[in-house]
């Protein structure tokens, strides 16, 4: 039986994710660009389909916070 590496977010976690995403107005393409990883990852993360390590978690989340702050600059 295989074991995951990393947990998957609740519901809640799901739902904060893409919540901060709208707020932030930015795309699931442009937001992976960012990060240096690909859309399908950022869209696990949204479904819930895969885990992710709680430091790209926090650095996902830090950017939103960013883009969310200076968005009407």
């Amino acid at each position: 039986m295989m074991t995951r590496k990393y947990p998957l977010l609740t519901k809640e976690e799901q739902e904060e994710l893409r919540r901060m995403r709208k707020e932030a107005n930015i795309s699931i393409p442009k937001i992976a660009e960012y990060m240096h990883t690909y859309p399908s990852k950022i869209q696990q993360l949204e479904s819930g389909k895969k885990g992710v390590d709680p430091d790209f978690l926090e650095k996902v989340k830090k950017r939103y916070q960013l883009l969310i702050k200076y968005k009407d600059i």
